[in-house]
């Protein structure tokens, strides 16, 4: 009771099965025991070291780690007994999955960017409007164009890694700069444009919460399309809708910390365009806030919600099943948190719509460290297929790192794999018709977060790590 009371306060109650004894203990517990405002527990895990003045000053206006305990010591001992009682001492390995088969009709081509030996490819992207294809390196801090004719240019400097590219209008572009590849509270986000048209480059948003994701899209019907940010943060940031793109107005603040990525559909089906949203920090859970028209929304109501250790990292809306109605795609595996131990129910889902806003899972494969997935009909036959990736984890085939699933009808699907995708780790990926040939091409970015991923690497014998892995689909030619 006192679990259910306390832990479900904040986020869905995680059940002790979800981690073993150990990690609830040495981990999870101590961490819960600083957010709940145990002084000894901050100190002993060093909650305000290496932290500067503006951050501490952040983190005390948020309340994140409370000056005082918010329930007695001897209720939260009782709670770390009851979890010490109730986990298992490891957790079951996963379900049995299909085994993948070798993927044909697409030629992977390995893309090397000089001076970089140890990727961080932060960015991919696939720009169909010029045939381009978008890279960013957090490492060097550096944007790349590679043209039509393969040619690799360097764009004009950034301050940030660059997270994810949109279109604005023709021509015209945005990157989005995340601030901080690692979790932190202080605002150095930034949103840089690029006017092909008039010739020009330069930062037009700054000072956001670590944003990783942007969309535009006309909210309130008048011509101009509004902006939608996803600030991931860490203890704070949100989604935020700038009106007509206007920076200098205050936005619309919607969520809280952990926006991932956002989509504007229908979803009810009411002539009226909604804001569906991943949130992943805390409280994960996909919500919608139901348009009202003229760019007014409902308050948030959570259609998916899942415990803290369901590791969710990326969401598409897809009518998967054929029925008209949007269903939802879900890549959990993200494993960078307090928890770090192979999780059974890691992988790629397929929630279908049952209508009212209630959704059911329909399919699931189990992935270690799932990072993305991604719907595109790659083999050209009218039904959406499903491009993923896992970074997470270590796999013990690492030529699954990428898997390509064919879609079979009636929610069943077959796993393919490309033998080069044990070149490196991928973090990154886009899905997109690069070459121009009328078919879906797939685009892999690699990222070595540290030397020991680097060197593991050097140790299976790849003397050298390629910065992208173009997949080119070679079906439209066949």
């Amino acid at each position: 009771m006192l679990a259910q009371g306390y832990c479900a306060s904040c986020h869905a109650f995680p059940e002790p099965s979800l981690l073993p004894k150990e990690t609830w203990a040495k981990k999870v517990l101590p961490q819960m025991a600083a957010y709940m405002g145990f002084k000894a527990a901050q100190d002993s895990l060093g909650i305000w070291e290496e932290k500067t003045a503006e951050e501490i000053a952040i983190l005390r206006k948020l309340d994140s780690y409370p000056a005082s305990s918010q329930l007695p010591a001897r209720d939260f001992q009782a709670i770390v007994a009851y979890y010490g009682q109730e986990a298992p001492v490891e957790l079951p390995a996963q379900i049995p999955k299909v085994s993948p088969e070798i993927l044909e009709h697409f030629a992977a081509k390995e893309l090397f960017i000089e001076g970089i030996k140890s990727p961080q490819t932060s960015l991919v992207a696939i720009n169909e409007e010029r045939g381009e294809l978008l890279i960013s390196d957090a490492g060097s801090l550096q944007l790349y164009a590679k043209d039509t004719q393969d040619e690799l240019f360097t764009l004009p400097p950034i301050s940030s890694p660059a997270v994810h590219f949109l279109k604005r209008s023709p021509n015209v572009y945005d990157f989005i700069t995340i601030g901080s590849i690692a979790p932190s509270d202080l605002s150095q986000g930034a949103v840089y444009q690029i006017d092909l048209n008039e010739g020009t480059w330069g930062q037009v948003m700054d000072d956001l919460a670590r944003p990783v994701y942007g969309l535009w899209e006309d909210l309130e019907k008048d011509g101009k399309p509004d902006l939608l940010l996803c600030n991931y943060g860490h203890h704070g940031g949100g989604l935020v809708i700038y009106p007509d793109g206007d920076a200098g107005v205050e936005p619309t603040r919607l969520g809280g910390a952990g926006a991932r990525r956002v989509e504007v559909a229908d979803l009810n089906r009411d002539g009226v365009s909604d804001i569906v949203a991943l949130f992943c920090q805390g409280d994960e859970r996909i919500s919608v806030f139901y348009g009202k028209g003229g760019g007014d929304f409902e308050p948030e109501k959570i259609l998916l919600r899942f415990p803290p250790v369901m590791g969710s990292s990326y969401f598409e809306l897809r009518d998967m099943d054929g029925d008209g109605a949007l269903d939802i795609l879900l890549s959990n595996g993200d494993n960078w948190d307090y928890s770090s131990v192979l999780k059974p129910y890691h992988g790629f889902r397929i929630y279908t719509d049952q209508g009212g806003g209630r959704y059911e899972e329909a399919w699931f494969y189990p992935q270690y460290g799932a990072a993305k997935m991604m719907a595109l009909d790659f083999d050209g036959d009218g039904d959406l297929d499903l491009a993923t990736i896992a970074f997470y984890d270590e796999l013990a085939e690492a030529e699954q790192q990428f898997l390509l699933f064919e879609n079979l009808g009636g929610l069943g699907f077959r796993p393919f794999f490309i033998p080069e995708a044990s070149l490196a780790k991928w973090l990154t990926m886009d899905v997109g018709d690069l070459d121009g040939d009328g078919d879906a091409d797939i685009v892999l970015g690699a990222y070595a977060h540290n030397t020991l991923e680097y060197t593991k690497l050097l140790l299976r014998g790849i003397s050298e790590i390629p910065n992208v892995l173009i997949l080119e689909n070679n079906l439209s030619g066949k």
